[in-house]
């Protein structure tokens, strides 16, 4: 019998539950058995433009850049876990990394969820002594929160543009550029 050996028909539901089915929130680096939920989490607020799309083959292929929350959540007298967050650090240079893709589960916003995958995000950058790290953002007071500041994205190098140029807002971008110092000079 032969049996594919990559399967691109899985369908890609995005899962509701209320926040008291809940349990378990792990962070951990992301795995390939996550790219499924990863993208439905993901392309959910992707819809309504909050976000870059982010299909599964972009996934895979940038997997070792992830931390996804995963969570057991209680669903007809059964536990099943799903991913609940995500979020990637995108190296650019020794000196500059990207938060990317940050998207959390709308039953666990306001958790603290969102600031502790980030908290991570800078503490990798900070293990790999790259002193800064930014985002584009439509929620920068969460940004803010996590110790973020507002800053010209004139002042960002060439190579960030190679992935600002496939997006659909280039032109147009109404995100705001925010940083951290990670390693305080």
């Amino acid at each position: 019998m032969d049996v594919p050996l990559i399967s691109h028909s899985e369908q890609v539901v995005f899962p509701e539950f209320a926040a008291q089915d809940i349990r378990d929130i792990e962070i951990r680096s992301a795995k390939a058995c996550d790219v499924h939920g990863m993208s439905a989490l993901i392309n959910h607020y992707a819809a309504s433009n909050v976000m870059l799309a982010r299909g599964p083959q972009y996934l895979f292929q940038h997997l070792q850049d992830y931390l996804v929350a995963t969570a057991r959540v209680r669903r007809a007298d059964e536990l099943k876990e799903y991913v609940v967050g995500c979020a990637a650090l995108n190296v650019l240079w020794a000196d500059l990394a990207e938060v990317r893709s940050l998207a959390v589960h709308p039953s666990c916003q306001h958790s603290g969820l969102g600031a502790r995958i980030v908290r991570q995000l800078i503490e990798r950058c900070a293990a790999l002594e790259i002193p800064r790290v930014f985002c584009f953002t439509l929620v920068d007071k969460f940004f803010a929160s996590c110790g973020f500041v507002p800053f010209s994205r004139e002042l960002l190098p060439a190579i960030v543009w190679a992935e600002c140029s496939k997006c659909p807002k280039f032109y147009h971008c109404d995100e705001i550029s925010m940083v951290y110092e990670v390693l305080k000079k």
